[in-house]
């Protein structure tokens, strides 16, 4: 089922190339509607409330925009490399079980994404209540411009700022060497734990409720559930994975309305979006599964076998051979909980844990325990 969900996600590898043709083909409009002077924009910071930071015009936005799209381009190259190896792996039904690729994620959240928003659109249209969209009063040029600072910006502020530094302060209270700091900023390899769900959860909520103004009440539970999927693909692969998964629902349109004259483009990307929203409906499934896992701290999905020592699975607890648990019983700090054959750090409550110099070496916080 992986590989035939990989296969069909070759078809937005496609599109994506398409999105991204379409945000260099947009720029030569863009900065020419920027040279004229007559436009700014504000950059905020969120917060419950907009707080402004700066107004850009004239030559500084231009260049604003220009590192707006270099920053998109060099994150889909990443995104390329980092998953190159793994995608080709999970075609031919040799990838490992939850150890997935950061376009295999990008891809499965995008079209889980996909399907949620396309039920609630449709559920407000039938009851008479369409749904309002800002974007609908803004020139080409302007919603070029805008969709790719979202990608980017609110990337900044709602996973690095709202997530990535708040766990620098939590891990300097929870271990005794911080990771490096370029960690936090860039994400990717961070453990879920209690407290990253929650930084996820409170950017999301935070995400969700800045789109209030302008959108309306409805984008904002649609707006949420986004906010959690970029938050937790931050910390499991990065924030180029992030601002890639943002960019590609936000540009999902956008060569359409730019190249609107192509009927054949129109044809393929309607198939293509019932494709992908049909899978979305699978993958919703999927990680609502997942997350019932994360809080339960079972596995309901891929058997309930146990986990190899040391393995990077978040959701999975290890389970240690009898003969190991005997000695460890004797030699485990008495903090150290432990359970039906189970290995719980005091510090984190990480349940993932490896033999490290004679001891166990908690996989989140780097406690060792002997």
């Amino acid at each position: 089922m992986r590989a035939l969900s990989a296969m069909f996600m070759i078809t937005f590898a496609a599109y994506l190339v398409v999105c991204l043709f379409t945000l260099v083909y947009g720029v030569d409009p863009v900065v020419a509607a920027l040279d004229t002077g007559d436009y700014s924009y504000t950059l905020y910071f969120v917060f419950v409330v907009f707080v402004p930071l700066a107004t850009i015009s004239g030559g500084a936005l231009i260049g604003y925009y220009a590192l707006l799209v270099a920053t998109i381009l060099v994150s889909a190259i990443w995104l390329l490399l980092k998953s190159a190896r793994k995608f080709a792996a999970e075609l031919t039904m040799r990838g490992k079980s939850r150890d997935h690729s950061p376009f295999f994620d990008l891809c499965a959240l995008m079209f889980a994404i996909l399907f949620v928003n396309t039920v609630i659109v449709v559920f407000l249209t039938v009851a008479g209540d369409a749904p309002t969209s800002p974007v609908e009063r803004m020139e080409d040029w302007e919603l070029l411009f805008v969709l790719a600072n979202a990608s980017v910006w609110e990337e900044l502020i709602a996973r690095v700022m709202l997530i990535g530094l708040p766990l620098i302060v939590i891990d300097a209270f929870q271990r005794e060497a911080l990771r490096s700091p370029h960690r936090y900023v860039l994400g990717g390899g961070i453990e879920i734990g209690r407290s990253q769900a929650m930084l996820v959860i409170i950017s999301a909520v935070v995400f969700g409720l800045a789109h209030y103004e302008g959108w309306g009440s409805w984008k904002v539970f649609p707006a949420a559930l986004a906010g959690m999927a970029f938050g937790y693909i931050f910390l499991k692969h990065g924030l180029t994975v992030a601002i890639m998964l943002h960019f590609s629902f936000d540009y999902l349109s956008m060569p359409l309305l730019l190249f609107e004259d192509a009927t054949a483009l129109l044809l393929v990307v309607a198939l293509g979006v019932l494709l992908w929203i049909g899978l979305g409906m699978g993958f919703t499934i999927y990680f609502a599964i997942r997350i019932v896992e994360f809080i339960n701290n079972k596995r309901y999905l891929d058997g309930a076998e146990p986990v190899p020592v040391g393995a990077a699975d978040p959701y999975s607890t290890p389970r240690w051979p009898e003969s190991q648990l005997r000695q460890t019983r004797l030699q485990w700090h008495p903090s150290v909980g432990v359970g039906h054959g189970f290995f719980v750090c005091p510090t984190c409550g990480s349940g993932e844990a490896k033999w490290h110099d004679g001891g166990l070496l908690c996989l989140r916080c780097g406690r060792l325990f002997k």
